[in-house]
């Protein structure tokens, strides 16, 4: 079940710019061995916040740093701090950073997110969440004390391939406990005094929010 209607996706895929060959190849690797990164439309999101921004940034899950490079391209001064516990995809995110020239801006950190999210220092300025989905909550209640008082949140595959608008009973790729954790998430949000939240049909579905 796609977000957008076919003819609008394809126009948009069709607006994508030629990428970086180490871009490229990062998408193509992903493609082929099933690695889960976000879509380009997120990834180019989140370059156009740090651009603007310039900020100090953690995110949560790096995988082989697809969204890594997206950010970290467009920072000055600021730098990514990214959580990662497998092993492998950690190396082959730093090898791809240092090819693309990067690597200086960028921190990785691996193990467990519930636990080395304790050793990150504040001020966050943007916190990027893509990690297990069932978590979210977890990691987003635990990185609040290191945010600054104007930090952004971003979260990824809050619409879940369109799934998460589906019936509670209806047949799903996604598992029914990550669909509910994503629902659960999108209505918190929106409903929260601590974060001024919308979901929008980025990518596989982003909620964006900013402290209050």
């Amino acid at each position: 079940m796609p977000i957008l209607d076919e003819r609008v996706e394809s126009y948009i895929q069709g607006l994508r710019p030629e990428r970086s060959p180490v871009m490229a190849e990062m998408e193509e690797l992903a493609e082929r061995d099933g690695v889960p990164i976000v879509q380009w439309e997120t990834g180019r999101f989140l370059a156009a916040l740090c651009r603007a921004l310039d900020p100090v940034v953690l995110e949560v899950g790096t995988a082989i740093g697809y969204s890594t490079l997206h950010m970290s391209e467009q920072l000055v001064d600021g730098r990514v701090i990214t959580l990662e516990m497998d092993a492998d995809r950690a190396q082959q995110a730093r090898s791809f950073w240092e090819r693309a020239g990067v690597a200086d801006r960028i921190e990785l950190i691996e193990g467990d997110a519930r636990e080395t999210l304790d050793t990150v220092p504040g001020p966050i300025d943007l916190l990027f969440v893509d990690a297990a989905k069932e978590q979210y909550t977890g990691y987003i209640a635990a990185a609040e004390s290191k945010l600054s008082d104007r930090a952004v949140l971003v979260v990824d595959n809050m619409l879940m391939s369109g799934e998460a608008a589906l019936p509670p009973d209806a047949e799903t790729f996604w598992r029914r406990e990550a669909l509910e954790s994503a629902r659960r998430l999108n209505a918190d949000l929106l409903a929260s005094e601590r974060w001024l939240a919308c979901v929008l049909p980025v990518g596989d579905g982003i909620a964006f929010g900013t402290r209050r």
